[in-house]
């Protein structure tokens, strides 16, 4: 009798004919769709991983989904603060399109029924769909008939725990190992930096007590306030000294603020590491797209500020990683992107599903396909400070391109910054108040307009 090897596993002839050609075909339908999933921290800037050259921390699963797929090197998110960032995410749509641009409680009836939510697209795309984790959207997680995540776990706030995410994912793996599944893995780490900060329990995992600063990562060269930064920036972290009680810190508890960041950023990176295993173990690393990102970036004490909202690179730019365990060699792109509105058109693209036409966001998958693919050379992204759910009533917008990056302010006297991102990585030297640069900023500011009126982002703030 002839045999077949498939999956470790001997079939006769025989028995293949009895599998019937149903089964056969559905098998094949499924084996065409990938999984996928994408794994989120939270509060996670883009440089704080080994694969990105960080060399006071190590990574090591993160760094093996940079090693089986593309880092790309200039990601951003929407808007950096929680809720409007991940409110982007699941949408699609930036945060002045949505309403959500602050810490919005969870809650009935604020969701809109005309946008349909990552899960109900994928769920109706005949997708199992699962969420785990930290949740932190406007909308109640057991509202599944409209968010469309029909596995939901460990969401409940103040009650999930990092530590049991990796366990919900590997069930929710092992139930929908034979079907094309959609699923999340959303952590709560390194935010636990903000405890740390004002001396607080950390929700999550303890870390120690940091060592002598002289042993602790040394600061960057551009640690200190930048010159002719916008006064605004300043007054909003006057607003609550528990948000930002680092005002005032010397280097030394800026580097401590350093080593216990990177701490929890390789905590998490633990869990990180098991959800592979699970994948691993299931045997469904062929047929898996993994998209590792985080929902906004932190201060890391780079122009003395620690936790987000501004436009600085480190609270703006986030870590993204598009992998295929195996199979794909590590590469780096420095394709603009927004986490915010390209994941749902890029895992559409994946998982051969029509993305909704009102998106704008693009679809990475073209790049991934074809690297000489541009899909967009300028990006804009949002702020609008608030204290938790309350708004506090200033706005900005950034316009990057390849070489700049264009930061205005609705209020003060200072309300524009210019920086030569080749040269001036930190952004220490604001060409807006230089006549140097006045064609650049002209540029810029034009540009901005003209994509308000486009969006229908109301968003105009300088006044000439």
């Amino acid at each position: 009798m002839r045999m077949y090897k498939t999956k470790g596993w001997l079939l006769s002839a025989a028995l293949l004919a009895l599998l019937g050609s149903n089964e056969v075909h559905a098998q094949k339908a499924n084996a065409s769709k990938p999984n996928i999933i994408i794994i989120m921290t939270d509060q996670q800037t883009a440089d704080a991983m080994s694969n990105a050259g960080n060399k006071d921390l190590h990574t090591p699963a993160m760094d093996v989904l940079a090693a089986n797929g593309t880092r790309f090197t200039r990601a951003y998110c929407a808007q950096p603060l929680c809720t409007p960032s991940r409110s982007a995410i699941f949408s699609g749509k930036m945060p002045h399109e949505s309403g959500f641009s602050g810490n919005a409680p969870e809650k009935d009836g604020q969701w809109p029924d005309s946008v349909l939510m990552m899960g109900k697209i994928f769920k109706n795309g005949g997708y199992k769909t699962g969420y785990v984790g930290k949740w932190h959207l406007p909308i109640p997680a057991g509202k599944i008939e409209q968010h469309g995540f029909e596995t939901i776990q460990n969401t409940a706030t103040g009650d999930y725990t990092d530590a049991a995410t990796p366990s919900y994912c590997a069930n929710f793996i092992k139930k929908n190992k034979s079907n094309p599944f959609l699923l999340v893995a959303s952590f709560l780490n390194p935010h636990d930096i903000c405890e740390w900060a004002r001396g607080d329990y950390l929700k999550m995992d303890l870390i120690g007590t940091p060592p002598d600063p002289s042993l602790c990562p040394v600061m960057p060269k551009n640690w200190k306030i930048s010159p002719n930064e916008p006064e605004i920036i300043r007054e909003q972290q006057k607003v609550n000294l528990r948000t930002y009680p680092t005002i005032g810190w010397t280097e030394s508890q800026w580097r401590q603020y350093r080593w216990a960041y990177n701490r929890l950023v390789e905590k998490v990176d633990d869990y990180v590491g098991m959800i592979l295993g699970s994948l691993k173990k299931h045997g469904l690393e062929d047929n898996t797209i993994i998209i590792f990102t985080s929902d906004h970036g932190d201060g890391y004490g780079a122009h003395e500020w620690n936790q987000k909202q501004v436009l600085y690179e480190e609270s703006a730019k986030v870590p993204f990683i598009i992998s295929k365990i195996g199979h794909w060699k590590p590469k780096t792109d420095d394709q603009l992107l927004c986490n915010g509105i390209d994941i749902i058109p890029t895992i559409c693209g994946y998982a051969g599903i029509e993305t909704p036409a009102y998106l704008k966001g693009v679809d990475l998958k073209k790049r991934m396909d074809n690297p000489k693919v541009s899909l967009r050379d300028t990006l804009v992204i949002e702020t609008d400070f608030a204290d938790n759910d309350v708004m506090l009533g200033i706005k900005g917008r950034a316009v990057l391109t390849k070489d700049f990056k264009y930061i205005v302010y609705d209020k003060g006297k200072i309300r524009e910054q210019l920086f030569d991102l080749q040269n001036d990585p930190g952004e220490m030297n604001n060409l807006a108040v230089k006549s140097t640069h006045k064609a650049k900023l002209n540029q810029m500011r034009a540009y901005l307009k003209k994509w308000c009126i486009q969006h229908q982002d109301s968003f105009y703030a300088l006044k000439k």
